[in-house]
């Protein structure tokens, strides 16, 4: 489903940042801030006189079109694959972990969780501010941030699993509850 060329792998997730040769139209990926998607297209633009490429890379769950880079390290990543996802929502049944007590340490503390892009690491801020919130309540910045890290879970679940986006917000609520994920059948 996912083409790449021989990046590294780490936790069943291909390691492809940094290389500008990996993504071709048709391949699933996710960008870190806005979540999972499908490249369009790999379109050649010249930038102040210089030809550079770039990944056109439609993001399902907000209708958003992103032209990103393809040289540098954008974070844009292959879609885990179903052992990662099921890794993901085990995540989410877990203990909370320590967090920071001051709510703009906690911000930062999950913000770079995110920046990461890695499935599991979201998974964690979606399942500490899901905890945290429920017994201290959140701050109007820690809200939108659970929100976009669900929203971002949710587009690589649906697209992986390739189901319906109410199908993998249940699958999270379920999984956040401390009940095994299940598979999709």
């Amino acid at each position: 489903m996912v083409s790449g060329t021989g990046g590294a792998q780490q936790d069943g997730v291909e390691d492809l940042r940094g290389r500008d040769d990996i993504f071709h139209e048709g391949d699933l990926v996710v960008y870190p801030s806005h979540g999972a998607g499908c490249v369009c297209s790999v379109e050649e633009r010249t930038i102040y006189g210089e030809e550079r490429r770039y990944y056109v890379v439609y993001i399902t769950g907000s209708e958003l079109t992103l032209s990103i880079p393809a040289a540098g390290k954008s974070g844009l990543r292959s879609c885990a694959d179903e052992e990662s996802l099921q890794r993901a929502l085990s995540v989410l049944g877990d203990g909370a972990s320590e967090m920071p007590a001051n709510w703009n340490h906690r911000l930062k503390y999950n913000q770079e969780k995110i920046r990461t892009g890695e499935i599991e690491e979201v998974a964690e801020v979606v399942r500490n501010l899901s905890a945290y919130g429920g017994d201290h309540g959140l701050s109007t910045g820690e809200r939108s941030m659970l929100a976009k890290a669900r929203q971002i879970l949710v587009s690589e679940i649906a697209l992986v699993r390739e189901v319906e986006v109410r199908e993998a917000e249940a699958l999270i609520d379920v999984a956040l509850q401390g009940q095994p994920a299940r598979g999709s059948e």
